[in-house]
């Protein structure tokens, strides 16, 4: 934890956001206490299948941030906890906190689940939403952290068999319940969301009929680990449904229940559609709608792209009723069809209802904080024009969905943005570091002495594989000078046993057989480094998850399989050398380009923390876009008063130097030490700062002929509609307008320069214009031609009474837009066909406002490539990852926030100018920037200087240089390097080397699991992902999902990493199968090391092919972490293809 006089924040809630908060702060040195009620963090996302729009599996990029969590030596993870008393005052809060017991001891519990298998008792299981059971005493999911049991009292028949089985004796019923109490600075509520019971919808038939069921229950059956194994199925007779409704709003936009609109359930819809449809590509899918509502980056691309490529079917028109045919059990639903103008019923085999996202704030715990909340009882913010983060008490943060309902991308910079605020209340230690210790190097240069340790897991391994024979077989391998068997390797006891070995032994290497290391290889390291040996002489082998538990009927072939995990493990250890963790010194200063809301947001939180900003703004004022607006949000609040808020804040500030009417013309260097060069007024100043932010906003589209802008009189945008507005610039009372919404937004893709994005904010806009209106000049009739109508969470309200205050709005087809003319009565001549009544409308109005697309701003182009920053196909900014990075640019240093990467409300970018401003905290506070070990690194005399590696960076981390009187060649920067290998594959004259992942360590396993085959057997090298198909091997590990023993797997990073020589070396030994597997296309934690692979995975299967093997013997997967079932499916699949094919030709080879 931190020092002593740095007092922790404390998390309540650790869900997505409040777990992004609690590594943020916990990275830039403070204190945490992460507190959550269930038994596992992750929240709903841990649950989820996918996410949308790209599809990613929700534990793929979710798990990576739960092991951090519980690895991390900042935070103190209190799960299965409450906090049940709050006192004191900003910088000084007593939290008391409640640890409900688990009468398991989590000291002593390794997560092994024989209590699990033993229990007779069989509840409901939560996880699944009682779609299966689970045991009285149970871990929630396969990936759950912490990764211990929990005895669910009330359930529990206290049989004591559970406390009979565990062999680590860590079952105690007389364990109680446990208070606590700490003394805060700061407190951030993260308490997230419920759904609403369908069942309190009754026409909708939920409870009632089988075959309904809400979207959560039906993402669970899509899940590959869900309770159907990914196969939908209809809960009444277990049939496979070729007619799938989704009804929408269900709950939502109903004043009956919740007035709001819950924001997310038409992309999820439609992500469960596409996933359906990408299993069962004939399953016939309706989505029943109201407005067809899409608030993010790529969310309005997706729907386009379900309908176009998925032929899912959008119909606007909600249920009245659903009902069933007794006989089939099918569902009929009586609904309207706008397209039609007709009231239909139509039978489908499942309907999935989309229920309303209610707050799941404890109503005692909202009073212990003393916070307010809003009329729907979410947190309510204390600003509400353009605070998202701070509750009405000082000192106590929120983020995520308990302030209103959110996304996952804004839940994550939320999150970091209130750690932001959080941060201020507090003092940060700063950051201390270890440099590699001589006697490292001098083991380099020494002969190998590795000790194994064979873990017995209890019975898990050792009730499967005989470990005495693994242990004697081990200690007769090369380099080994000791072998030993442990009872329990992860036991404090063993731990301490390790050590001694390492003494009195002399070992210079480790190995471990035992479980996996996604979870257990930093406590192994943590061990021999506290014995003095550089982390990285260590290595495991996986003989649970990928041997013992997957091979429970064939203890020979088990045991055989862990003595080649062990063998191949050795084999590697022998080649291990101490790594470096290069660190760099950060600069205490910052750079914000853009001084929007966004950019001084993030500048002021910067300063505050007492680090020098620099804010270059190329306009002569702040304010960026908010300048254009007269009045913001539904109030009205003068914009000008906004600016000068924060305009004060940021030219009165210490720390900042506002350079007004400047540009940055030119920037070099990596994090810590960039060099920018910024020119004001035709002068140059060299800055040199730590880390930069770039927040350049958006603009308004201003297209001459849009509707007639610029040609024909009164058509203007709504932001000149606004000014005119407040100035009363010819505007009277009982006058005529027409709004048309999406002027230049959604458009169709095959156009040239299509505006295909939604703007997302332009609806809310031009409301609160509209209302603006008919406060000044009540008379006013105004007629609003929408697609969709998209307002969220309480512009629903404001919708409501627009309607009520007689504006009539009328609903246009993309095919059939609004036709504006020169008017004979009137200024103008408005047409459009109203797809609700079916008929065209001739409008005469004076005046026609455009509510136009947010686009770009040209300068993108220039300062992308000036940071090697990425631009997507709209100009904008492209994020690091667009669910779990929002404000982090792959190069690392740099953060982006507010509409430079997408459209987005003054709010919005508010919190990601914050949230920026946190993800920028760490490395300055910290002072110093601890590079990964794993990073590539270049021989010059090898290098050809071809540029290839150069060009396949995603992280700008290699680059070519003049040589000095000698040819070019590539430096790799160690700093920001991410360790994906890519490189060293793709490397044409073999001049890279990958640490810790070698080409000869690679090789040494390669020709380890092919040594001493089995004449009667097929024999797989597998070389898997860490972050996808290994943890999806993982879960197939832990659900016993039984395979062949034919598959010797290898762990890499990234398959980016895979060479081709690793193939043919695997051929060359004889192996019958060689199976490459990864992430998913577009999942990949490296962004496209998979694709790089593919590449170099075809050049292979042709050089096989010519070699006179069968192309088919080289197999390249994509299975996610969830995906353990799938993993599983394939082994089989693939050991069959290989008896088909039978042994290699080349099995003499070895």
């Amino acid at each position: 934890m931190g020092t002593a006089d740095s007092k922790p924040v404390v998390i309540i809630g650790a869900g997505i956001a409040g777990i992004r908060a609690a590594l943020d702060l916990a990275d830039m040195g403070a204190s945490v206490y992460l507190v959550e009620k269930e038994p596992s963090i992750g929240g709903h996302m841990a649950q989820l299948d996918k996410t949308f729009p790209t599809l990613d599996c929700a534990m793929c990029i979710q798990g990576p941030w739960m092991v951090d969590i519980s690895r991390h030596p900042n935070i103190e993870l209190l799960a299965y906890s409450e906090v049940t008393d709050v006192s004191g005052e900003q910088g000084d809060f007593t939290v008391t906190i409640l640890k409900h017991t688990r009468r398991v001891d989590p000291e002593k519990c390794t997560g092994c689940g024989d209590c699990m298998r033993m229990c007779p008792i069989e509840v409901p299981n939560e996880y699944d939403l009682g779609l299966k059971t689970r045991k009285a005493v149970y871990i929630p999911f396969p990936q759950a952290v912490p990764n211990v049991a929990t005895v669910d009292i009330d359930n529990c028949i206290q049989c004591m068999t559970c406390a009979r089985t565990c062999k680590a004796e860590a079952i105690n019923f007389d364990l109680a319940d446990e208070e606590i109490e700490i003394n805060a600075g700061a407190i951030i509520l993260a308490t997230g969301y419920r759904l609403l019971d369908p069942s309190s919808v009754p026409e909708y038939g939920y409870g009632r009929l089988p075959n309904v069921v809400s979207a959560l229950e039906y993402e669970r059956m899509v899940s590959a680990s869900g309770p159907t194994k990914g196969v939908v199925m209809r809960p009444s007779d277990g049939k496979e449904p070729e007619d799938i409704a989704f009804v929408q709003c269900v709950g939502s936009r109903d004043v009956n229940h919740c007035a709001y609109c819950s924001r997310i359930c038409c992309t999820y819809a439609t992500k469960e559609a596409i996933i359906t449809k990408e299993h069962t590509p004939d399953v016939n899918i309706d989505i029943l709608y109201n407005d067809l509502r899409a608030f993010g980056k790529g969310f309005e691309e997706f729907l386009v792209r379900a309908e176009n490529e998925y032929a899912v079917n959008y119909v606007k028109g909600l249920p009245s009723e659903i009902s069933e045919n007794p006989e089939t059990g099918d569902l009929i639903i009586r609904h309207s069809d706008t397209r039609g103008h007709e009231v239909v019923e139509d039978q489908y085999d499942l309907v999935v209802l989309c229920p309303a996202m209610l707050p799941n704030n404890n109503p005692s715990l909202v009073d212990t904080l003393g916070i307010k909340t809003d009329d729907y009882d979410f947190v309510a913010v204390g600003n509400p024009a353009v605070e998202t983060a701070e509750t009405s008490v000082p000192g106590i943060y929120m983020c995520g969905s308990c302030h209103h309902p959110k996304d996952i991308p804004d839940s994550v910079s939320h999150g970091s943005a209130a750690a932001a605020l959080a941060a201020n209340d507090i003092d940060l230690p700063e950051e201390e570091t270890e440099p590699i210790e001589e006697s490292d190097f001098e083991m380099m240069a020494e002969d190998p002495r590795i000790g194994v340790f064979i873990c017995s897991c209890g019975i898990n391994i050792a009730g499967t594989v005989d470990v005495d024979e693994v242990t004697q077989y081990a200690g007769s391998l090369p380099n080994v000078v000791h072998a030993d068997n442990l009872l329990y390797s992860c036991s404090s006891d063993s731990q301490v046993a390790i050590k001694d070995a390492i003494h009195e032994h002399d070992l210079n290497r480790v190995v471990v057989a035992s479980c996996t290391p996604r979870t257990h290889e930093p406590l192994f390291r943590e061990t021999i480094e506290e014995a003095g040996l550089n982390k990285y002489l260590f290595e495991m082998a996986n003989i649970r998850e990928h041997c013992s538990w997957i091979h429970q009927s064939q203890k020979d072939e088990a045991t055989s399989k862990a003595t080649d995990l062990v063998r191949m493990a050795v084999a590697k250890a022998s080649l291990l050398e101490p790594q470096i963790e290069e660190v760099v010194e950060i600069e205490p200063s910052a750079l914000v380009v853009g001084a929007g809301v966004a950019g001084m947001a993030a500048a002021e939180i910067i300063a505050d923390k007492g680090f020098h900003v620099y804010l270059v703004e190329k306009e002569d004022r702040v304010g960026g876009l908010l300048n254009d607006l007269s009045t913001v949000n539904f109030d009205h609040q003068d914009s000008k008063e906004v600016i000068a808020e924060y305009s004060k804040r940021v030219t009165d500030h210490p720390n900042i130097d506002l350079l007004l009417s400047s540009e940055v013309v030119d920037a070099k260097g990596a994090i810590g030490d960039f060099n920018v060069t910024v020119e004001s007024s035709g002068d140059e100043t060299e800055l040199t700062v730590g880390v930069v932010i770039v927040a350049t906003g958006a603009v308004q589209l201003e297209e001459e002929g849009l509707y007639g802008l610029g040609e024909l009189p009164e058509v203007m945008t709504e932001l000149e509609f606004n000014r005119r507005l407040v100035e009363g610039d010819g505007i009277e009372d009982g006058e005529t307008f027409a709004v048309i919404h999406c002027a230049g937004s959604r458009e169709d893709e095959s156009l040239e320069g299509a505006r295909t994005w939604c703007s997302g904010i332009c609806c809310t806009v031009a409301l609160e214009h509209t209302l603006e209106l008919l406060d000044k000049y009540p008379e006013s009739k105004v007629y609003h031609m929408y697609r969709d109508l998209r307002v969220s969470y309480d512009g629903e309200d404001k919708y409501r009474e627009a309607r009520k205050r007689g504006v009539v709005f009328l609903r246009y087809d993309q095919d059939a837009p609004p036709e504006v003319k020169k008017g004979e009565k009137s200024n103008l001549r408005v047409e459009v066909l109203d797809q609700i009544l079916g008929a065209t409308i001739a409008l005469d109005v004076d005046h026609v406002v455009l509510a136009t697309a947010m686009i770009p701003r040209e300068s993108n182009k220039e300062l992308s490539e000036m940071f090697k920053l990425s631009l997507n196909m709209s100009g904008f900014f492209m994020e690091a990852h667009p669910k779990l990075r929002p404000v982090d640019f792959q190069t690392d240093g740099i953060y982006v926030a507010g509409t430079a990467t997408a459209p987005k409300s003054i709010d919005e970018s508010i919190a990601q100018g914050r949230g920026a401003a946190s993800r920028a905290l760490i490395p300055l506070n910290n002072g110093v920037r601890k590079a990964e070990a794993i990073v590539s690194v270049v021989d010059p005399e090898v290098c050809v200087g071809c540029g290839t590696c150069e060009v396949n960076c995603s992280y700008n981390a290699i680059e070519v240089i003049p040589g000095d009187g000698s040819h070019d060649y590539a430096v790799s920067n160690p700093v920001l390097c991410q360790g994906c290998g890519k490189c060293a594959a793709g490397c044409p004259s073999g001049a890279i080397t990958m640490k810790h992942f070698t080409d000869d360590q690679i090789l040494s396993q390669i020709r380890a699991a092919l040594k001493d085959m089995p004449v009667s057997q097929p024999r797989l090298v597998s070389v898997i992902c860490n972050w996808c198909t290994y943890a999806g091997a993982d879960q197939a590990g832990v659900s016993r999902m039984q395979q062949p023993p034919t598959v010797r797997d290898i762990r890499v990073m990234c398959t980016g990493r895979v060479s081709v020589q690793h193939i043919l070396e695997a051929f060359r030994m004889g192996a019958d199968l060689v199976w490459i597997s990864g992430c998913h296309f577009g999942d990949c934690h490296y962004v496209d090391g998979n694709i790089a692979f593919e590449r170099r995975f075809n050049i292979a299967k042709k050089i096989i092919e010519k070699a006179g093997l069968d192309p088919e013997r080289l197999q390249f997967t994509q299975i996610s972490a969830s995906e353990g079932a799938i993993y599983a499916d394939t082994v089989k699949e693939l050991t069959e293809l290989a008896e088909e094919l039978g042994p290699s030709p080349l099995r003499g080879g070895q």
